[in-house]
């Protein structure tokens, strides 16, 4: 008999995502199966059409290659990438041209052989940020880069005020780090505190998930202030390094 993970594997995943195939989702996503990714949130197989037709929408020469797949008891857990060009909006980003290869980690929860949960974390955002230019590069000139005044730029632009440690947890939400690598990095704080802090940030600039976050800070035009202070190539092996990492459960 073949493992789920084989049937998984062989009849959705590179159906889908090598070959383009949308009607294979009908087949194994149940129907109020939950659907988050990095783009969006939903239920059932209309919401993970919506997202592989945006991602397929905004990028061409799609070339999909699966690097290992883990099961854990009923959870099967990809990591793949991506080599692709650039050439469709995506985030409020418009196309740049440009050829990128960007990672993606995926969860599966199964049950009698339908997915019931699919989860998606990619670090497409930092990707496209380091292949474009900057929204507003004059608003640049002459701005610190240090924590008070980007509290004071978060206020001027979006009218509200982030604390020294929103503004922080902020900016490593917005590189990519998940919750315990934000933690680690502010000094050993406990995920629920980081947790809390981007609740508080979400609430304060009245979005819901991390892609309308993206979005408001990118039209805000100071998303370069956020990211520029950031190796992305040492970022992305440090959160996409290990398949098994469940941690990066907290990345959205």
């Amino acid at each position: 008999m073949r493992k789920i993970i084989e049937i998984i594997t062989e009849e959705f995943v590179l159906p889908l995502w090598r070959d383009k195939r949308l009607d294979v989702i009908d087949r194994f996503i149940d129907p109020v199966a939950d659907i988050q990714t990095t783009f969006l949130g939903g239920k059932g197989p209309k919401a993970l059409k919506q997202h592989a037709q945006e991602t397929f929408n905004a990028f061409s020469s799609f070339q999909f290659t699966i690097e290992d797949v883990v099961q854990q008891k009923n959870q099967l857990i990809y990591k793949w990438h991506v080599r692709t060009i650039h050439s469709g909006t995506i985030l409020n980003i418009p196309p740049s041209g440009q050829t990128i290869i960007f990672s993606e980690i995926v969860v599966c929860d199964i049950e009698d052989g339908m997915i019931t949960k699919y989860q998606s974390f990619t670090n497409i955002p930092p990707v496209l940020n380091s292949v474009i230019r900057p929204l507003n590069p004059d608003f640049l000139n002459g701005i610190d880069r240090d924590i008070i005044s980007l509290i004071s730029v978060v206020k001027d632009t979006t009218g509200k005020r982030l604390t020294t440690r929103e503004i922080e947890c902020l900016g490593f939400w917005l590189k990519g780090f998940s919750i315990k690598q934000t933690a680690k990095a502010l000094g050993g704080l406990s995920s629920r505190t980081i947790q809390t802090f981007r609740e508080n940030i979400k609430r304060k600039l009245h979005v819901e998930n991390f892609q309308q976050l993206f979005s408001l800070i990118q039209q805000c035009g100071i998303m370069p202030l956020f990211l520029t202070d950031v190796s992305l190539e040492e970022q992305n092996a440090e959160i996409f390094e290990n398949p098994t990492l469940l941690d990066v459960l907290s990345h959205s």
